[in-house]
């Protein structure tokens, strides 16, 4: 899990900062709606370094690919020790976060003997009429709130009624009902896995939070959409009513005030008032922005992918070079040359078919000779790379074998000393 998490920090870390910063500087350039849409990325980030997409249109030319990589020895398993504090801490992180929100959630949902579902006179609105949507009473002096994943339900305060004129319940209730109608509960749960997840990285928490104050403003500017000024005036007095009042906390619900701190409530209500300046050329751009970081972070999973089978190996290659392997099994070290404390280099000549698999593998320079050959050329003949529309002729990769991190042997570029030919 440790590796999962060294792949995924610098895709999501790149996407967050985008995103926070996008959010800062262009959102009264788009609409609400579109700056929700733009958190999709933030999830996807944690699986595209590690999707595989064929390149169909690479004409590979002969020699284009020169790799180096480092075999370390691995007698010892020298990075478990540690790596297994590592992993204790980040999981203790992770099931005391999912454990207190789900604490949380079962105190509101042990509640339930106090909701009654609802009249028909509140019933009555012609925003629930065709809903699914069920609605209850409690005792509650909080605002209006969705609860639960996978059948949400509204619960109504015992002084709605009081609290708000018709037409401002009549807003409310369009704004529980948005959330419900977009799933936004799923989804909320999945932002705070995320959390979870990475709840060591500061931008993680800040980000769920840009994300929670964006879905709220989206729905505030989905249910007034078409409404005239009288009705914005009134929608935004509702918010400050429903300010004075704290829902409690709960894994999976929705409230009407949900992050409702007088500043976020302040940018609710002032985003009611200003609206945004729909620009069809920020719109593009920031589409553009988005398809370019999730093509880097497509790039970022190639250069930075590790190998699963020896946790120590150093990945030396220039990570420029166009191809790179998908799969990449590491040499065995041979017996003798670790108990002799030898090291040294192989450099390999092989091709690379269509399917990805390799081919024709012959040793072009070897220091020492004839010790790390043969487990050089084993190791590379089970190597994977991307598929491709012709394959590669003529590529170099270059396996240096090292006993420990405190080697004096001097690793030289064979490669540069090499000219390929056919």
């Amino acid at each position: 899990m440790i590796n999962w998490l060294g792949e995924v920090i610098i895709p999501f870390t790149l996407v967050a900062v985008v995103l926070l910063l996008t959010r800062r500087y262009l959102s009264h350039f788009y609409s609400p709606q579109m700056g929700y849409a733009n958190w999709l990325l933030l999830p996807v980030s944690l699986i595209v370094p590690f999707i595989e997409l064929p390149n169909w249109f690479a004409v590979v030319s002969e020699g284009q690919s020169v790799q180096r990589y480092l075999a370390v020895y691995t007698g010892e398993p020298l990075s478990a020790p540690a790596e297994l504090p590592l992993l204790t801490i980040w999981l203790a992180g992770v099931l005391s976060l999912l454990g207190f929100w789900s604490i949380q959630h079962l105190k509101l949902i042990n509640s339930q003997s106090n909701w009654q579902l609802a009249t028909n006179e509140l019933l009555h609105h012609e925003v629930l009429a065709n809903s699914a949507l069920k609605v209850y009473r409690t005792q509650q002096d909080y605002s209006p709130a969705l609860v639960g994943i996978v059948k949400p339900k509204l619960l109504i305060p015992k002084h709605f009624e009081h609290l708000y004129s018709k037409e401002q319940q009549q807003l409310i209730l369009e704004h529980e009902l948005c959330h419900f109608n977009r799933n936004d509960m799923v989804w909320n749960t999945i932002g705070l896995l995320i959390v979870a997840l990475m709840w060591f990285h500061p931008l993680a928490w800040l980000a769920y939070l840009r994300f929670r104050r964006d879905q709220e403003i989206s729905c505030d500017q989905t249910v007034l959409a078409r409404k005239h000024t009288t009705c914005r005036i009134n929608y935004s007095k509702a918010l400050l009513v429903a300010a004075q009042a704290s829902p409690p906390l709960g894994f999976a619900q929705l409230s009407f005030k949900e992050y409702g701190d007088k500043n976020v409530m302040f940018e609710r209500i002032n985003m009611i008032k200003q609206g945004y300046q729909k620009s069809k050329l920020v719109s593009a751009a920031v589409l553009v922005g988005a398809l370019s970081v999730m093509s880097a972070i497509s790039y970022a999973g190639d250069g930075y992918s590790t190998n699963d089978t020896h946790k120590s190996s150093k990945k030396m290659s220039n990570l420029a070079d166009h191809i790179k392997p998908t799969v990449r099994i590491e040499p065995k070290y041979p017996i003798q040359a670790a108990r002799d404390r030898v090291e040294g280099s192989v450099v390999l000549k092989f091709d690379i078919t269509p399917s990805g698999s390799v081919s024709n593998i012959s040793v072009v320079k070897a220091i020492p000779e004839n010790v790390f050959n043969k487990v050089a050329t084993t190791a590379l003949a089970q190597w994977q790379y991307e598929t491709s529309a012709s394959g590669s002729t003529n590529n170099l990769v270059q396996l240096d074998f090292m006993m420990d991190d405190n080697s004096t042997f001097n690793f030289a570029n064979l490669t540069e000393q090499i000219t390929v030919s056919n």
